[in-house]
Formats: structure tokens, sequence, C-alpha cells
């Protein structure tokens, strides 16, 4: 296949040139190229690289009821993310290395886009993290460690021996804290701290998971990365009042203020990536009486992106850094971006579409959002997956499942 008149978005910079694709690999980059196959002028068209997301939980297993593999992942890919990076707090959580094997079986099976799972990681599984480790085969993308204790108790002991011994990303909540006053600021804030501590002692990477709230940002150092997801740069605390369960989410809505702060920290890298925190619940599991957090994300984070592109606050440089470059660096996720060589995973944009967000629509199984009538300007056009057109004009095109790939 041969792309030509791309304009390619990178962090930097804009490149027109065509793109060579051959064996679902960018083997060409530059004007004037030749091909043997398929030909799309896209006269022009922007071009980014596929997206990663590296916090989406697609459910599953004994939860498949709300989500499963194969439609988080048509929700992904028809919004431009390629590569999604699976939580492990499902129902049984991946905490054990049968339950983490049966887990790369699964999405290998069902998914339409590349994906990393993450292990959990508690004071009830040291021996199976050990044997994890020492294990051949398929690695985790990250230990993943609730500091809220979502997957039973975890020590300071716990934490330190995972931090030293793998790439951790981290939901930083103090459980202490929650069971006192709530999820409070507080909550997060020492949590952070601590986290920030940890790796500057151990001179290790830890990546903090959704951080919230502006004091947060004061304890980063060089060896700690962070996340923002859309809820927490675009809601605050009073969404949450006028919406109720729909926009209830851990860690909480903020303010306005924190939204600023969080915003200008991802533009000036201090925040390093966007990533979704997909999070679905049955409808009438949002509206019980004791309804579970989360937000269902990857139907909308692209086009909300690409509208505060086309209000000027975000650039498409902004959005590819934050959802290709910076999550491969930190990952060490060495096929995806635009360059030869790499997968032939790249969006196809039309910027001036307008539309509107219609939870009904989602391909998602869950058909609500706190995003629902907001208007947007900004939407995915085509997506090419390995070097094949996987969904356009809104129809997915690719119905071969996604191989192993982390």
């Amino acid at each position: 296949m041969l792309l030509k008149n791309c304009k390619i978005i990178t962090s930097k910079e804009i490149i027109e040139a065509d793109i060579l694709i051959e064996d679902g690999k960018i083997a060409k980059l530059g004007k004037n190229l030749k091909g043997n196959g398929e030909t799309i002028n896209l006269k022009g068209k922007l071009v980014l690289p596929g997206l990663v997301d590296i916090h989406v939980h697609a459910r599953d297993f004994k939860q498949s009821y709300k989500e499963d593999f194969a439609s988080c992942t048509k929700a992904a890919l028809t919004n431009g993310i390629t590569m999604i990076a699976d939580m492990p707090n499902t129902l049984p959580p991946v905490m054990d290395k049968k339950t983490f094997d049966k887990r790369v079986e699964t999405a290998s099976l069902k998914s339409y886009v590349d994906f990393g799972i993450n292990f959990g990681v508690a004071d009830i599984n040291k021996e199976e993290i050990e044997n994890l480790l020492n294990a051949k085969g398929v690695k985790p993308f990250a230990f993943k460690i609730y500091m809220d204790d979502t997957l039973g108790k975890v020590s300071s002991e716990t934490i330190e021996r995972a931090i030293e011994s793998y790439v951790c990303c981290v939901h930083a909540e103090e459980h202490r804290i929650i069971e006192a006053k709530g999820r409070v600021k507080e909550a997060e804030i020492r949590a952070v701290k601590k986290i920030c501590k940890l790796a500057e002692r151990y001179r290790k990477h830890v990546h903090i998971c959704h951080i919230s709230c502006k004091e947060s940002l004061r304890y980063l150092n060089r060896y700690v990365t962070c996340e923002v997801t859309p809820h927490h740069l675009l809601l605050t605390h009073k969404d949450f009042k006028e919406l109720g369960s729909i926009a209830k989410v851990n860690p909480p809505l903020r303010t306005r203020e924190d939204n600023k702060a969080l915003l200008e920290a991802l533009k000036n890298g201090n925040i390093q990536i966007i990533a979704s925190d997909h999070a679905p619940h049955a409808l009438s599991e949002k509206e019980s009486e004791n309804p579970p957090a989360g937000i269902p994300n990857l139907d909308v984070m692209l086009k909300l992106l690409l509208t505060l592109v086309n209000k000027k606050i975000l650039s498409l440089h902004n959005i590819v850094l934050a959802l290709c470059e910076n999550p491969c660096k930190i990952f060490g996720i060495k096929n995806k971006g635009i360059e030869v060589g790499k997968d032939a995973d790249l969006i196809v944009l039309n910027l001036k579409k307008e539309g509107k967000i219609v939870p009904e629509e989602f391909y998602s199984k869950a058909k609500y959002s706190p995003f629902e009538g907001w208007k947007t300007i900004g939407e995915v056009e085509t997506v090419i997956f390995r070097g094949k057109i996987a969904y356009v004009d809104g129809e997915i095109i690719k119905n071969k499942k996604s191989e192993k790939r982390f």
C-alpha cells in the first residue's frame, strides 16, 4: 500500500511525505515514492501514528457483561487507538501466573488491536510475583499497585520489592486516609509523595496513574512519570454533583483550578501521558444505591482532545507526544510510531468534522457518559492497522483478531 501526499504529525513537526507500506510495516517515508500495490492519494490529509492507551479496563472474564476484549478493542480501534494496556482488577484478578496466561489467551482470541497485560501486586501474592518474574514466556506490560487496597492490602515492603524488580504503575491513593476521611486530596498527595521518594531512593522508574490534583505535581522527580485522564482535564466536582454516579470515578473529580494545573503540566511536560482509564460498568450498576467508580472513555477520548485542538487549547503535537511517543519511550514499546521498520498503524483525521457525544453509538458495552451531549470537532476518518485498512467512514473493515503483541 502507498499513501500519497500525507501531512504526517509528529510531536515536533508536520512532514509532507508519502508512506510506503510493505508486509504490515512502514517501508519508506519520502516524496514521490512508487509502489506496486494499492495507492491512496490522501491529498494533504492529516496522518497521526496509531495511539497507545496504557490504562484500560477491558473487564471480560466473569465481568464480560460490562465489557470484553472484543467490544473494548473495537471502541479503541475506531477511535485511533491501536494498542491498549489492560488493568488487572478483573474477576478473577490477574494476580497469579495461571490467570495471567489465561488473560493473554483471552485477549489474543478477541482483540482487534495490540495489547499488553498488567499484573496486580498485593501482599497475598508475593510468591506468584517471583514465579512470574522467573518464568519464561510473555511478561507483564507492568506491575499494577493499588495503594487503595483494591486488590488487597499492599504493604510498604511489597511496594518497595515491586519497584525494585519491575516497572510499576501505581494507583496513588492511601487506603488509611480513604478509610478515615474518604477520597480526599490528601489521600492522593501523600501517596504520590511516598512513591516519588521510593522511586528516587531505588533509582527506578515508577509511573503514577490518573493524577488528579495540582498539589501532587510538586513531588514528581526524574524517576517518576505520570498520566492524566480526559475527565480529570475537563470535569470537576460540580459535574459530579450535577450528574451523580455517572461521573463517579477514583480518584474523584476535583476543581477547575486542578483542571488548569493538570493541563499546564501536560503542555510543559511534567505530565507525560494521556490515558483513558476506560472503566465500563453496566448502566444498572451505575444507577444503583452503591454505584461503582469508573467512566467509559475509549469512544470519546480522541474526539474530546481534537476539540481542544480546534479550540487551540492543545495541539496535535501534544496528542502525538502524550498518546504515542511518550508511552512508547517510557514503557519500551519498540514497534509503534511513524518510522521506517515500525508497524504501519496510522490514523487519518478529519479535523473539522462536527459531531456530538452519543453513548448509544458507542462500541463499548457501557452506553453512558458524563460527556453525553458535548459537541465535538474532529474525528477519525480512517485507521490503518498493521498495513491494512481496519476502519473507514464509520465501519470496521478488518475482522482478523490481534496477535500476541506487547
